[in-house]
């Protein structure tokens, strides 16, 4: 038998464990390829999503490209340390380490060869879909299927180049040991897993800052404590796992009263080891579901506040703003936008409005509208109308959760001061200027001079049903935005439309490659636990010879099961919704919903998966022990 058929063999014959590895890099390979194959589409390339869509796809093509180099370095080192006594045997019965290096670089080749070849073949089989819900996501018409040679080309390179460093590099890693410490690392015992009380209590403590920090900050300031707050929980996560949770268990054996009850004690005295020996995996685990909560949640939440936002900082269906003095220019352009409304059977209301800008004599811009043309907007938006007297003033000011910093302006080259009476907290204009915007009585508008800026706002008002994306567009393609134009034209349901447009297509793009980092973890929980399964055959049929009955059996293997499979993720659950939290207070987007939407999917997932995992495990387990 030669070592090539011996690797191959040696694959066959360990398909259970090889199984997950080959399934998620098989689904890497297939991400990979469809992402390629979108990215250099002839449609795409001659359309004008070819930035945005070609963009976000490379991007998402280097994110799933990184993690499987990632993914492969660390099942590959981890498939090696779980075959120590086989190494071991084929030493004794002659093999050279040269030849074992040999043996695993074509076993790593062979299902890195066979991942490619099925990535390709599924991926070519789903191609088809994948572009139709693309090009329905960014409002195309539906793209062609063509003959992926350039994206077959592309994937082939990169998987074969990625296997080939990777096998090598994890071959070299084969280290000449003794034989029989090859054959006895499994039976050696473990020593008692230690914790540091220091450590423990650091890891509680950074976990601890790192949440208080995300649930004070507010605003802007988010974006400062975000890389100190996520160095803070990712140190505190490892240390968690590998501290402060075997410090939890050793306190709970500790206690007699927890210890002794019914199987307690076959479960706490194996628990502090799985802790200890699967803590990188679990830190993994974590931190690759904490990134695909918070991305899915935080996409979702953003596009569920879209209209609510837009509709909030546009009022009117259709603004025309006129920011320099052609009044020529205005009067046509108006002209044309109802024309196309008139065509198109859109009834509405035309108003108008001033907004003038002045200097305070602090330096600060100060933007103001007079009384009379703000309570006709307001009128017109079923809003309260407001009355002001002498230098009474009133400001828009639409930030929630946050009072007015001031209570008087004083004019620069007058002695002119106003007062603040009230704060609106629903606007009426679009954002035509930073805020504030001032209403002031329309005496005084007219006493305080020549403004610096002065803004003519002309807005329709019609049914929402008339307001539609596609009068938007069409307003404006016929007014053009040559620069330096002197206006800007606003339609809420159109720039809603192009913004859900952006955001559906991060979602589509995000949605790939946190199933991709899904199925990654739920490949290294399946590893982990099949590569223990003689250990525990071996443990639970010792145990059943000292009585342990099938249902205790299963009730013990369920409870280490369950932490497993569910420790990283609830882990997880809680670090993404103090994230998304803290997203929440930057952008004043509610994202609850789509939390809790992310959250129950992540979670059905697991569960599902644990109980087909925990099914086939449990029934190796009692074979073993002889209670089938």
């Amino acid at each position: 038998m030669t070592l090539r058929q011996f690797a191959l063999r040696n694959v066959s014959r360990n398909k259970r464990t090889y199984a997950a590895f080959f399934l998620s890099s098989t689904f890497s390979v297939m991400i990979f390829f469809m992402y390629a194959v979108f990215i250099f589409h002839p449609a795409i390339k001659n359309s004008g999503f070819n930035g945005p869509a070609v963009e976000a796809m490379t991007v998402a093509e280097y994110i799933v490209y990184v993690f499987a180099i990632f993914f492969v370095l660390y099942s590959g080192s981890a498939f090696l340390k779980s075959r120590k006594r086989e190494f071991g045997v084929l030493i004794m019965h002659g093999m050279t380490y040269n030849q074992l290096r040999q043996i695993v670089f074509i076993e790593n080749m062979v299902i890195g060869f066979a991942s490619i070849v099925s990535g390709l073949a599924a991926g070519m089989l789903f191609a088809k879909l994948f572009m139709m819900i693309g090009a329905d996501v960014m409002h195309m018409s539906p793209l062609p299927y063509y003959l992926p040679g350039t994206a077959i080309l592309l994937t082939l390179s990169a998987f074969v180049l990625l296997f080939l460093v990777i096998s090598a590099f994890t071959a070299v890693f084969v280290r000449a040991s003794k034989p029989i410490d090859l054959l006895s690392s499994s039976a050696k015992p473990k020593p008692e897993p230690k914790s540091s009380v220091f450590l423990s209590i650091t890891a509680f403590c950074l976990l601890l800052a790192g949440y208080i920090i995300s649930f004070q900050v507010k605003g802007p300031t988010v974006v400062f404590v975000l890389l100190p707050v996520t160095v803070l929980t990712i140190i505190g996560t490892y240390f968690l796992y590998t501290q402060l949770s075997v410090f939890v268990i050793r306190k709970l054996r500790n206690n007699r009263s927890v210890f002794l009850r019914k199987t307690n004690v076959l479960v706490l005295s194996d628990m502090a080891y799985r802790m200890k020996d699967n803590a990188r995996m679990f830190f993994l685990v974590t931190i690759v579901s904490t990134v695909a909560i918070c991305a899915m949640g935080g996409l979702m939440g953003f596009l569920e506040t879209i209209h609510k936002q837009i509709t909030a900082a546009y009022p009117f269906a259709y603004n025309y703003i006129q920011t320099s003095g052609d009044a020529g220019q205005a009067a046509y352009h108006t002209k044309k936008i109802e024309q196309e409304l008139q065509e198109r059977g859109v009834r509405y209301d035309k108003l108008s409005a001033h907004v003038a800008s002045f200097d305070s004599i602090n330096g600060q811009s100060l933007n103001f509208i007079n009384l009379s043309e703000y309570n006709k907007l307001a009128e017109a938006l079923d809003y309260p109308v407001l009355s002001l007297q002498g230098n009474e003033a009133a400001t828009i000011w639409t930030i929630k959760n946050r009072p007015f910093p001031e209570h008087q302006w004083s004019v620069k080259g007058t002695f002119i001061t106003f007062n603040l009476k009230q704060t609106v907290r629903k606007a009426v204009t679009p954002p035509l200027a930073d805020e504030p915007l001032l209403i002031i009585p329309d005496r005084m508008f007219g006493s305080l001079g020549n403004p610096q800026k002065e803004q003519l706002l002309t807005s329709y008002n019609t049914d929402s049903a008339d307001s539609t994306a596609d009068t938007g567009e069409a307003i404006a393609g016929q007014l053009g935005s040559t620069e330096p134009s002197g206006f800007w034209f606003a339609s809420p349901a159109h720039l809603e439309e192009q913004m859900k447009r952006t955001y559906n297509l991060l979602l589509f793009v995000g949605l790939f490659v946190s199933c991709l980092f899904f199925v990654a973890s739920g490949s290294f929980l399946y590893f982990r636990l099949f590569t223990d399964l003689n250990d525990d055959k071996q443990k639970y049929r010792s145990l059943s010879k000292l009585g342990l009955t099938g249902k205790e059996l299963e009730k013990v293997a369920t409870l280490q099961i369950a932490l497993l499979f569910f420790v990283p993720l609830v882990v997880a659950l809680i670090h993404s919704s103090v994230a998304l939290y803290a997203l929440h207070n930057l952008f004043h987007s509610p994202v609850t919903q789509s939390a809790i939407t992310v959250y129950i999917v992540f979670l059905a997932a697991q569960i599902l998966y644990f109980l087909l995992i925990r099914a086939r495990y449990l029934e190796h387990l009692k074979h073993s022990a002889g209670f089938n």
